[in-house]
């Protein structure tokens, strides 16, 4: 057993004669070989083809026999943690065979290459930066991905642009499990003790040896953002000490002002805050207004993109509204703002204790009416909070009346999402709708 990890054994893989499974062309296998994409001590990487249909895939070769109890143990989470993910923006597995000593791990072809690449070509060329819906196409792919991985319980450990894989629709796939671990209880505790990752991408709380959470991905995504926005390093030096110094001090040079809105960077610098208490979350960082228009954005250009067939789309654009919409109606504070107390020089129309979140499950929150916006915390006295400018909401109204959503108002916003919101009872329900309603009249 990995450290902290899950008792969920990883998928029983399928004991056959891989010679049947992977073989030449023309072969009677299921995969027909193509080229060899890599090759590292443990194995080969494999361009095939699925002789059923054609499709291209990657097949991971690996000789277990060559590797030590630890290296195999980070192979059966890996499996683990690639058969529990669902998301367009993580590389799919497909499946895997086992053949004493061998193991065979196939999964999904990304066939434009990965991220690093782009970044040294475009920095190679002069420093060609990236415009910011290019950054940001990339950059809301990824913390969605992020988002999902974290949602499952799990850590990537190591996130970087080497395992950023790219398609030629577009789209953008995290990749590379190989340091991932998956736990039986939430990661936003300090879970992870294992020192392990890349170097340039590992969070401050790794280089002292302290035990992680989440927030060591984040930090992670970090680095990856910082590259698309200035195609290099924020921390360097020439020696690992000398980086390990450079990482803990937390300081950098920020990205051109003139480059990137103000946003974008604002949520750079939250980010690669050195202390993992006060970096937000992947729900905190895609409910700041910058990434919700990212988002929004990303949809429209999964419904226009030709490359992508009208089912995946539906998909895809299916996911996002239901991780989004997760985010607006549980767990989402605005770390990235916690410092902004415009809203208490707001009139305060209405206030009190309510709860958030769908019939599934509610979580105790504190919500403030001014004469601007909706403000949600998690507790009265929280400096940090979501805030749902009137002129975002369309309408409320009462819930339809069924199991688990009595005394329900549901705010609707112009992004195509909802949030729930639960009174003490159906007075408090229709006090809350009347001072909605009043507030956004007055703001006509």
């Amino acid at each position: 057993m990995a450290e902290g990890g899950s008792t969920t054994p990883p998928p029983a893989p399928e004991t056959v004669n891989l010679d049947e499974v992977m073989g030449a062309p023309g072969s009677d296998c299921l995969y027909e070989k193509v080229k060899v994409l890599g090759s590292g001590s443990f194995g080969q990487a494999w361009l095939v083809r699925r002789k059923k249909d054609a499709k291209l895939l990657v097949a991971k070769l690996l000789d277990l026999s060559q590797m030590s109890a630890k290296d195999q143990k980070y192979v059966e989470a890996e499996i683990q943690c690639l058969a529990s993910c669902h998301h367009f923006a993580i590389v799919r597995y497909e499946e895997d065979f086992s053949a004493d000593p061998k193991m065979l791990i196939v999964m999904e072809f990304a066939d434009a290459g990965d991220l690093n690449m782009q970044i040294k070509a475009r920095a190679a060329e002069g420093f060609r930066y990236f415009e910011e819906h290019e950054v940001g196409y990339t950059f809301v792919q990824l913390c969605m991905a992020l988002d999902h991985v974290h949602r499952n319980k799990m850590l990537h450990r190591d996130i970087k642009g080497a395992n950023v894989l790219l398609m030629s629709s577009g789209l953008v796939k995290l990749g590379d499990f190989g340091f991932s671990q998956q736990y039986e209880d939430t990661v936003s505790g300090n879970v992870g003790v294992t020192f392990c990752g890349t170097p340039y991408y590992l969070a401050p709380e790794l280089w002292k040896r302290q035990k992680y959470s989440k927030k060591a991905d984040i930090w992670s995504l970090g680095i990856v953002l910082y590259e698309l926005m200035t195609l290099k390093r924020p921390f360097v030096s020439s020696s690992m000490r000398g980086l390990m110094n450079a990482i803990i001090s937390g300081e950098f040079e920020k990205p051109s002002s003139s480059q990137y809105s103000d946003g974008l960077r604002e949520v750079l610098s939250a980010m690669l805050i050195v202390d993992p208490h006060k970096r937000p979350s992947t729900a905190d960082v895609l409910n700041t207004p910058v990434m919700r228009k990212l988002v929004d954005k990303l949809v429209a250009d999964i419904n226009n993109n030709s490359k992508i067939s009208s089912k995946d789309k539906a998909d895809f654009v299916k996911v996002i509204q239901e991780q989004m919409s997760t985010l607006s109606s549980a767990e989402t504070l605005n770390a990235v703002n916690a410092d902004d107390e415009e809203e208490k020089a707001e009139k305060v129309r209405l206030e009190g204790p309510v709860m958030i979140g769908s019939v599934k499950e509610w979580k105790p929150r504190y919500v403030v009416l001014n004469d601007d916006a909706l403000v949600v915390t998690r507790v009265k006295e929280d400096r940090r909070s979501q805030q749902l400018p009137l002129n975002t909401i369309l309408s409320v109204q009462p819930a339809e009346p069924a199991a688990g959503a009595e005394h329900v108002l549901i705010v609707s916003l112009d992004t195509g999402y909802t949030v729930w919101i639960k009174a003490a009872d159906d007075a408090e329900r229709d006090k809350w709708i009347s001072e909605i309603q009043a507030a956004k009249a007055a703001k006509k």
